[in-house]
């Protein structure tokens, strides 16, 4: 099956949510069923393969126990994100990079470039596998019941675990509590919605992008790649930058900017009326002046106008001028779930 043959297969389904809509789609449920087309995967397979990927992420993989997840990015010399992402370690061997689809060559090919010297396999699964997911309260007892594999219930959030499906390997990674993400090769994908479809609500994608948002999880897209450093969208808060772990690509950057001063730009959520969708790197200004001030991380459609991530200078937000797209549609700043003013080195 390739991707048409899988949005045939949708389409058959009524799938009629998915699309660039105008408003937000208004369907409730305790239990949504995602088509996360969007989501794409590269595969790091071989003995060297936490070897070769300790030296170039953020992250620290050596530390992580198989079967768990990190956030991550890989930047270039200058400290900047070619692309950020979750690290999936199944084991030392076999490591898993979770990042939007559109992404992932760009990802492959940077890190194709360090790859020549370690036995490592790097492949990009976008053509082989497809990603599902199912988003609601106790995200990991539904998907338990719902795929009838119970040692799945308990996963904790950061789990990253195989199980079987249609006589083939899945993997299922708990993105957070409410929700799971559930990896099959892409021949295997109609049974697996159809599995899950008998006790979810099918829902736009949408949805899934709304809860990454709110929990101030940052992308990276092909119009942001090498743009920030990791301070930047507070991958240092998340879990996604070790300060311990010693020298990968970019890390004197990275390091300098911890320890000997602090990031002017930082990453905040906020708000806009309805509109055009802000595509990632859109530039946002201060007025009055039209000073540009930041950049849109990313955006999607919420039940209250458009909700997004975005990198902004601190200054501007200090200063208390409105904020507004290039388009003049004024942003309102909301609270982050997480403290934003935190220094990792010492919390």
């Amino acid at each position: 099956m390739d991707r048409t043959q899988w949005q045939e297969f949708l389409s058959g389904k009524g799938a009629k949510w998915e699309g660039d809509s105008a408003h937000f789609p208004e369907i409730q449920s305790d239990l949504y069923l995602v088509d996360l087309s969007p989501v794409g995967a590269v595969s790091v397979h071989g003995p060297d393969s936490q070897k070769f990927l300790q030296g170039q992420l953020t992250c620290d993989l050596v530390n992580l126990p198989d079967g768990h997840s990190t956030a991550g990015a890989h930047c270039n010399p200058k400290g900047r994100m070619i692309s950020a992402f979750h690290a999936l370690k199944k084991s030392q061997d076999d490591i898993l990079l979770s990042l939007p689809r559109e992404l992932a060559p760009i990802a492959l090919a940077a890190l194709a470039k360090y790859a020549v010297f370690f036995k490592t396999d790097l492949k990009e699964l976008n053509h082989s596998h497809h990603w599902l997911g199912l988003q609601g309260t106790d995200a990991a007892t539904r998907a338990a019941e719902l795929l009838a594999v119970p040692e799945i219930a308990h996963l904790e959030p950061g789990a990253a675990r195989p199980f079987t499906f249609d006589d083939g390997e899945a993997l299922i990674h708990m993105v957070n509590r409410q929700q799971a993400a559930i990896l099959v090769p892409i021949d295997a994908a109609p049974a697996l919605w159809e599995q899950l479809s008998a006790g979810a609500t099918p829902a736009g994608f949408c949805h899934w992008q709304l809860q990454l948002i709110h929990d101030g999880m940052p992308q990276l897209h092909p119009e942001t790649s090498g743009i920030f450093i990791p301070q930047m969208v507070n991958l240092h808060l998340l879990g996604g930058v070790s300060f311990k772990k010693g020298c990968y690509t970019g890390q004197e950057v990275v390091a300098r900017l911890q320890y000997l001063g602090q990031a002017k730009r930082r990453m905040y959520r906020a708000r806009c009326e309805s509109g055009k969708l802000p595509a990632p790197g859109q530039s946002i200004v201060e007025t009055p002046g039209q000073k540009n001030c930041g950049e849109v991380v990313v955006a999607e459609r919420s039940e209250n106008g458009i909700d997004l991530l975005a990198v902004l200078a601190n200054a501007s937000v200090a200063g208390g001028s409105p904020l507004q797209l290039e388009d003049g549609r004024t942003l309102e700043l909301l609270e982050l779930p997480y403290d934003a003013d935190a220094d990792p080195l010492t919390d």
